[in-house]
């Protein structure tokens, strides 16, 4: 397999506070990780890193083979083309409707012809179950919606990989599952993905990987059957004892 994605000595400091402590992590080409955590473990500074989003204080970060703490502006932007984001909260342009917030980057950063953008943006929507959507606002949409209208918009840069931002937290309960249920089925597509989430069950289902992060470091690694029913760390066995009994 090839690796798609990796970090070296991956540190990033925060005033005084050391938030991520020397990281050295790697993501094969095809592969579903599930990054989970207490709260404030730094698994979203580490998400935040892979794409630069969050300047690293040390250690390196590779894409495809490629150093990205050494690109100029210009080349991190094209390199950021290929990795799609989707965060908390959904980013989406209150005055565009959503067909436009889906064609904004591939008009202006692929040069697609109106046509050809509005095709595939179509196309997207059908993908994530909101094609009858289009023509609306997004104020109009429930947040269910919007990020799934997210996720649509990321798509639409082809992306090598696709770095999910506990996309679920800002949803209400009923509205987890169409989300979840949009990004498991990209995960049979063969997408790249690394994935921080709360949810433990989505975790267990799709997950190629689980990584269990505390205090600035991966603690544990393994399949998910490993991480949930046989973890080897004191910290992930404390962790997952509270999560799974809530």
């Amino acid at each position: 397999m090839k690796t798609i994605l990796a970090t070296q000595q991956l540190e990033k400091k925060i005033g005084d506070n050391l938030v991520l402590k020397g990281i050295d992590s790697e993501v094969q080409a095809g592969q579903v990780i599930v990054v989970i955590g207490p709260s404030g473990s730094g698994k979203s500074t580490y998400l935040r890193c892979l794409n630069l989003l969050e300047q690293p204080t040390s250690g390196e970060v590779l894409f495809e083979g490629e150093h990205l703490n050494q690109l100029s502006e210009t080349d991190l932007d094209q390199v950021r083309e290929k990795m799609g984001m989707v965060f908390q909260s959904f980013n989406l342009f209150a005055n565009y409707s959503v067909l436009d917030n889906v064609n904004l980057a591939p008009l202006n950063v692929q040069s697609l012809s109106k046509a050809e953008a509005n095709k595939q943006a179509l196309a997207l929507l059908n993908q994530v179950g909101l094609a009858d959507k289009a023509e609306a606002m997004p104020s109009s949409l429930s947040g269910g919606q919007q990020q799934r209208v997210a996720i649509a918009r990321a798509l639409a840069m082809h992306p090598d990989v696709m770095l999910f931002d506990e996309p679920t937290s800002a949803l209400d309960p009923e509205m987890v599952g169409e989300v979840l249920n949009v990004m498991k089925e990209l995960t049979q597509t063969g997408m790249t993905m690394v994935i921080v989430t709360h949810e433990m069950g989505f975790a267990k289902n799709v997950a190629d990987e689980v990584w269990f992060m505390d205090d600035g470091q991966i603690i544990e690694k393994g399949t998910p059957t490993q991480v949930f029913d046989h973890p080897q760390e004191q910290r992930t066995q404390d962790f997952l004892s509270k999560v799974l009994q809530s």
